[in-house]
């Protein structure tokens, strides 16, 4: 033996021991509980024998010391011992077993739900008491280590260019953050430009109403979650927003997203759609507040066939109202409308909910 070989050998057996002492520590740190042991090749078969038989216990740390697997279990009756028995032979034991570590939400520490929602790596919480939201905020960064900021709103969605106003509470100081949604990325400044995930259900239930050679016409797209996906399975889409901070991320999202098969166009949306007369397959009007102004202009970009996307924010005991306004706009410029579907996206606040009603163009 060489010295060299001996120095490996001792290395590897104060290793070897370490890694017992390790075991040995965790199990006797542990309370004994009962499990199973068996042979290591028998032992998935074991776990998804005891999960059908509801007999693991998910709250303990299945364990090995290499050939042998010792699973979790609660007390087994006589038929579901005798069930296992015809899996292969095991043993039943008391073991050590580690509990899993509980990942705590805001909701245990808080001993409530709070209300938030997440865009990128910042939570918008409700605009609480200082202390109150510090509380809230403190919960949310220590539950989730994707977190990096907290703000709460100041104010409504307010002016033209539908923005809200937030205020720091806790975190890196910022408003503009990366959000992944369907696979795609949007670089956002909550400030500059509105933005909600609660519409991803709603953005991708269009996407699937979309064909490859449809043209869609987005009016009021924002930083474009609904144009760049539209993007990625038509042959063409017209996006327009009036606010420029909005704009300008458009067009960062369209190129960090790959998509040249659109138009950014800055501008008000009843100027700018009277260029695309009938060229629209679907025509996008999520513009909740004020969407009924822009109705003659969206249904003349529509081909006669063609469907628009109407959102609106309506009181719970007449939800589809605006179909009237619809109707009464398609028949001053001598067309019909077909409504294909009309159904709740959200709620908005107290008895009053944001609506869709999807029309088809009819054309005289």
């Amino acid at each position: 033996w060489s010295m060299d070989a001996s120095k490996v050998l001792k290395k590897h057996a104060f290793l070897r021991i370490d890694i017992l002492t390790v075991r040995l520590y965790r199990s006797l740190m542990a309370d004994e509980s009962l499990g199973i042991k068996v042979e290591r090749k028998n032992g998935e078969r074991f776990r998804r024998a005891l999960v059908d038989l509801k007999a693991f216990d998910p709250g303990r740390k299945i364990c090995s010391d290499g050939s042998q697997i010792y699973l979790p279990v609660r007390e087994l009756s006589e038929k579901e011992a005798e069930k296992l028995r015809l899996v292969a032979d095991y043993d039943v034991v008391n073991f050590g077993f580690v509990p899993e570590e509980k990942i705590l939400t805001p909701e245990d520490i808080l001993g409530f739900r709070p209300s938030f929602e997440i865009v990128g790596d910042i939570a918008m919480i409700e605009d609480l008491e200082e202390e109150e939201a510090e509380r809230v905020a403190s919960a949310l960064m220590s539950s989730s280590n994707s977190i990096k900021t907290v703000i709460a709103p100041i104010s409504d969605v307010e002016g033209e260019y539908r923005t809200r106003r937030y205020r720091h509470v806790a975190g890196e100081e910022r408003t503009t953050t990366t959000h992944k949604e369907h696979g795609l990325r949007y670089r956002i400044d909550l400030e500059g430009a509105y933005f909600t995930p609660r519409l991803g259900t709603e953005r991708l239930r269009i996407a699937s109403l979309v064909g490859p050679t449809d043209v869609v016409l987005d009016m009021f797209a924002g930083v474009g979650p609904f144009s760049i996906l539209m993007a990625k399975r038509c042959r063409w889409v017209v996006a327009m927003d009036k606010n420029p901070v909005a704009v300008q991320y458009l067009r960062e999202n369209a190129r960090l997203n790959k998509v040249e098969n659109i138009d950014i166009l800055e501008g008000d949306a009843n100027e700018i759609a009277l260029r695309y007369q009938n060229a629209a397959d679907h025509v996008i009007m999520n513009l909740p507040h004020s969407a009924s102004l822009f109705l003659p202009a969206a249904i003349g970009a529509a081909k006669p066939g063609g469907i628009v996307h109407y959102y609106c924010i309506s009181p719970e005991d007449d939800l589809y109202r605006d179909e009237l306004l619809i109707r009464e706009a398609a028949e001053k410029m001598s067309a019909g409308i077909e409504v294909l579907c009309e159904s709740i996206v959200r709620s908005y606040a107290p008895h009053r909910l944001n609506v869709v009603i999807d029309f088809r163009v009819k054309k005289l």
